[in-house]
C-alpha cells in the first residue's frame, strides 16, 4: 500500500484517535509519529491497543521528551526536505533498529499542512523484503567500515538516486574503506574537488559534506571515502580486474567497476544508477543490498538482489558512463577488458 494523505484533520487528539482506530483495524505493526514542532507529548498515548507507538525527531530536546514519555524514540538528522523524504528517513531508522519488520502496516502521523500541529495520517505498507535491513545487518559489515560512516554513504547514495540534481537522474559510485589499496587502483580523471580540504571539513558525516557529494556526483568518476568518514578523493577512474565476476543482467560499468573494486580490496562499494535510482552495496565482488527508491511517496524498499551471471561490456566513451540498468542481457565483454568507473 502507498501513503495516501488524509484531509486536513482536527486537533492532534482527534488525528492520534484516528490513527489508533486505523492502526487496531487493520494490524498495524506501529504508529509512527513525525511532528514538525514543539509537541505536547503528554497527549501522545504510549500505545494503542496493544499497537505500539514510535517518535521521529532531529531534536535532542524532542528525544528527551519522546523517551521521558515511555515513547520509542527514533533519531534523524535534521533536514528541510518534503515530508515524504523525512517519513522515508524515519522508517529506514525504525529498520535499522529492529524496530518494523517486513511486510508490516505502519500508520503515520505527520505535519502535513501546518508546521506546528500533528494533522495529517497516512498508511504504509513496508517493502516484502524490509526485514533484510536490520542493525545487525548493517553492524555486520563493522569490520570493513564503521557503521555510521557507512550509513552515512548510504542515506547519501538513496538521496542522490531518489532527488537526481538540477531535475536529472544522476549516477554515482562510492567506494567505501581500505582507502591506500583503493587509490592505488585508481587513477584521476581530472579535477579534484575534495583536493586541499582538511580531514574534518571532509568528512562525510557532516551533513555539508554529503551535500557536496551530491552535486559533485554530476561529474565523471568514483568517489573514495575512507573509513572513518573521510573523502579522500573524488572523480576517480576504477581500474581493477573483473576475472571471475558475475552480476544481475543488464547493470551497468558502475556496477562492474564497484564489484571489480571490492574484488581486490577490502572495501565496500556503494552504487547508484542513473536509469532508476536504485542503490546496490557491493561486497567481495557480489551485490549483498538492494534499495529500491521511494518515488511520489511511496516506501523505501530494502531488497535482496537476485543475482545470476551476465558478462560486462565497458562502454569507453572518454571515460563517461551512461548506467543502463535495464532488464537486458548485455553482450559479452572483451577478454582482460577492466571495467570503468564515471
Amino acid at each position: 500500500m502507498t501513503p495516501n494523505a488524509a484531509p486536513k484533520l482536527g486537533t492532534p487528539q482527534q488525528v492520534l484517535s484516528l490513527a489508533c482506530e486505523a492502526a487496531q483495524r487493520l494490524g498495524a505493526a506501529g504508529i509512527l509519529v513525525i511532528p514538525d514542532g514543539p509537541l505536547d507529548w503528554d497527549l501522545v498515548p504510549t500505545s494503542c491497543g496493544g499497537v505500539p507507538v514510535l517518535a521521529a525527531s532531529a531534536s535532542d530536546r524532542q528525544l528527551d521528551a519522546i523517551r521521558g514519555r515511555g515513547i520509542v524514540a527514533i533519531e534523524v538528522e535534521p533536514s528541510e526536505a518534503a515530508i515524504a523524504e523525512r517519513i522515508t528517513l524515519a522508517l529506514i531508522e525504525a529498520v535499522a533498529n529492529d524496530l518494523l519488520k517486513a511486510g508490516a502496516r505502519v500508520v503515520v502521523v505527520y505535519s502535513g499542512f501546518e508546521a506546528e500541529a500533528l494533522d495529517s495520517l497516512t498508511v504504509i505498507r513496508l517493502g516484502e523484503h524490509l526485514e533484510r535491513l536490520t542493525a545487525r545487518d548493517l553492524r555486520a559489515l563493522e569490520e570493513w567500515v564503521p557503521f555510521e560512516t557507512l550509513k552515512a554513504v548510504v542515506d547519501t547514495a538513496v538521496e542522490i538516486g531518489r532527488e537526481g540534481r538540477e531535475g536529472k537522474a544522476v549516477g554515482s559510485l562510492i567506494v567505501v574503506g581500505d582507502a591506500r589499496n583503493v587509490l592505488a587502483r585508481t587513477r584521476p580523471l581530472g579535477f579534484d574537488p575534495f583536493k586541499g580540504y582538511r580531514r574534518k571539513e571532509r568528512n562525510v558525516r557532516d551533513v555539508r559534506v554529503r551535500e557536496a557529494i551530491k552535486e559533485i556526483a554530476q561529474m565523471d568518476g568514483a568517489f573514495v571515502v575512507a573509513r572513518d568518514g573521510t573523502v579522500e578523493a573524488a572523480c576517480r577512474l576504477i581500474d581493477a580486474p573483473m576475472a571471475g565476476l558475475t552480476l544481475t543482467k543488464g547493470l551497468g560499468t558502475r556496477h562492474w567497476a564497484a564489484a571489480a573494486i571490492t574484488a581486490v580490496t577490502k572495501a565496500l562499494a556503494v552504487v547508484v544508477s542513473q536509469s532508476n535510482g536504485t542503490v546496490r552495496l557491493f561486497q567481495d565482488g557480489e551485490v549483498i543490498l538492494r534499495i529500491a527508491p521511494m518515488r511520489h511517496a511511496r516506501a523505501m524498499k530494502w531488497q535482496d538482489a537476485d543475482s545470476e551471471p551476465s558478462p560486462p561490456r565497458p562502454d569507453r566513451d572518454n571515460g563517461r558512463d551512461r548506467d543502463r540498468d535495464r532488464d537486458r542481457e548485455k553482450p559479452a565483454a572483451k577478454p582482460g577488458e577492466p571495467p570503468r568507473s564515471g
